[in-house]
């Protein structure tokens, strides 16, 4: 059997906290919520992760988010505009405005 070199992979963050700030605390979370565009489409998401000041939402269908959206969870008590800070094929970057 080949050995494979170990090689670290490079880290990718996401944060619009600078480098003296800290980032807010995240909670892991696997919850089916509503995106809601300006334009008023309805997106089905999933929230990754929450956090006081925003959260991370994944969704299947490959759409272009505009620059505010409503997230809307019930279980979580979330019904808020928020800012889209990053967007990735199939993931976005939400800070609750």
């Amino acid at each position: 059997m080949r050995k494979i070199a170990s090689v670290p992979a490079e880290e990718v963050t996401y944060s619009s906290a600078g480098p003296e700030e800290k980032r807010a605390e995240r909670k892991q979370t696997f919850k089916s919520a509503t995106v809601t565009t300006l334009g008023g489409e309805r997106i089905d998401v999933v929230v990754k992760n929450v956090s006081a000041t925003g959260a991370r939402v994944e969704f299947l269908r490959d759409v272009q988010l505009t620059d505010r959206v409503m997230l809307s969870e019930p279980t979580l008590r979330i019904k808020t505009w928020a800012y889209v800070v990053w967007q990735t094929r199939g993931a976005a970057g939400l800070q609750f405005a």
